[in-house]
């Protein structure tokens, strides 16, 4: 089910509403959700079931467990938290599309596309993979929506701002339930009462995991920690 070296070439082309092509068989433009809709949106399951056998195909084992368990808890919080379900899972099967892509194949589709690489994303490439995974869901299954874009780019550091989708990608790309460590549990039930509270903890987590390593720590992910500080010290959030 794994092919360890297949590789998918990107062409560059327009990204439409929907993809017309014989065999593609999207939703109409008019029923794609987008910024700003509410949640009452689901997705084709012909698309669903295309990516699905794409991830199949191009991710390990591991991996693709990890994406169903990430669509799992995404849906879950999407409904709780009145999310549009159909963005959260469009971005929960997406975010590590590229996940596994060599390095050298992350820098190259970055640079062809017109994405920047920062220092830390030239020395571990393997950070691109939420800023190139939009390309796959655009070119590869016609995806058009930068609310489920701007979630999958910083679903591993976070953002200075985050909406409510950011924050529950975010959460149930830590929390899903093969994540091996105690603490995906607490934040699992965490995130059901409060999605922010959630993410803070999250961030914190990761930032003492990068710590302990004696690693770098990514300035998006320094940025987000302080300004959801901040933003919950102002609104009065404990």
């Amino acid at each position: 089910m794994f092919k360890k070296n297949q590789k998918m070439h990107l062409a560059k082309r327009t990204v439409l509403p929907f993809d017309s092509r014989p065999g593609f068989g999207l939703a109409p433009a008019g029923t794609w959700p987008s910024r700003g809709r509410g949640p009452s949106m689901t997705n084709d399951p012909d698309q669903i079931a295309r990516i699905e056998a794409y991830l199949s195909e191009n991710l390990s084992p591991a991996r693709f467990r990890h994406v169903m368990g990430v669509r799992e808890v995404a849906l879950t919080l999407a409904k709780r938290h009145g999310i549009d379900p159909a963005q959260a899972e469009l971005a929960a099967l997406l975010h590590d599309s590229v996940k596994e892509r060599p390095d050298d194949e992350l820098l190259a589709l970055a640079k062809r596309n017109g994405l920047e690489a920062d220092e830390h994303e030239q020395q571990t490439p393997g950070l691109l993979h939420g800023k190139v995974a939009p390309l796959v869901a655009a070119e590869q299954f016609g995806v058009n929506d930068e609310t489920v874009f701007d979630a999958m780019r910083c679903h591993s550091t976070g953002a200075v701002e985050m909406g409510p989708l950011d924050q529950l990608l975010f959460v149930a790309d830590f929390c899903e339930p093969s994540r091996p460590y105690t603490a995906a549990q607490d934040v699992r039930e965490l995130a059901e009462r409060d999605l922010e509270a959630a993410v803070l903890e999250v961030m914190q987590f990761k930032l003492r995991k990068t710590l302990l390593k004696k690693q770098p720590v990514h300035p998006d992910s320094f940025h987000a920690y302080n300004a959801l500080l901040d933003k919950r010290s102002r609104d009065g959030a404990g």
